[in-house]
């Protein structure tokens, strides 16, 4: 009887020690590193003094069997079709107004858990035609004038900078950002796991799965 105690203050002690493991893991402060440029984007994800790239993808090429010889002249045995599906969004069900209550709600919640270290934008706007990209201007000039102003009264910003331009003599348009922000991944757990039961139900209500073509 007393082994079995022994064993079960064991396994005990070992899973309270694997859970307080894994809380001091969530407390560690986590950033997102991207940087764009012109088309090219990178990402990496920082968990302390680790940094894990996570965007562009590494993509292994999958060597393909050599077909297996026919005997008699036989033609190769097709292979069955795969079902394969697809997801779309619901339109039907989609309320423009309960994903803005939703995502305030979460905003407010979370609001304090991010912050923006780093926010710097440069976009030189250049078309083929002088009028198109006088009116482009003016239109980005808008949007940004009211994003910036919206992210600064909602996260806690350090350095940042946006820059709109126009190249009226360009025939295209170049742009560059980098943003790194971080965030504490037992806030967003817990703020996901209160609100999990209504991301469910809305990810039911609104995607839709269908079949999609078939391949072989």
């Amino acid at each position: 009887m007393s082994v079995l105690l022994v064993i079960l203050a064991v396994f005990v002690g070992l899973v309270l020690l694997a859970l307080l493991l894994i809380l001091l893991l969530l407390c560690v402060r986590t950033g997102i590193d991207v940087v764009g440029v012109n088309g090219d984007v990178s990402a990496e994800v920082r968990y302390g003094p680790v940094r894990i790239p996570v965007w562009p993808r590494l993509r292994r090429k999958k060597e393909q069997p050599p077909p297996e010889p026919q005997e008699d002249g036989q033609k190769p045995q097709k292979k069955r079709k795969k079902k394969k599906y697809r997801y779309s969004i619901n339109r039907e069900e989609l309320d423009i107004g309960e994903l803005m209550d939703f995502s305030h709600r979460l905003h407010s919640e979370l609001t304090d858990a991010v912050q923006i270290s780093r926010l710097r934008v440069r976009v030189v706007i250049g078309t083929d035609d002088a009028a198109k990209t006088g009116i482009l201007l003016g239109q980005s000039a808008a949007i940004t004038g009211m994003i910036v102003p919206f992210l600064e009264n909602t996260f806690s910003m350090r350095d940042y900078h946006v820059d709109v331009d126009a190249d009226f003599e360009a025939d295209h348009t170049e742009w560059a950002f980098t943003v790194f922000c971080w965030l504490r991944p037992l806030r967003v757990l817990w703020c996901l796991l209160r609100h999990s039961g209504e991301l469910y139900r809305m990810y039911k209500r609104m995607i839709k799965k269908e079949e999609a073509i078939t391949h072989e």
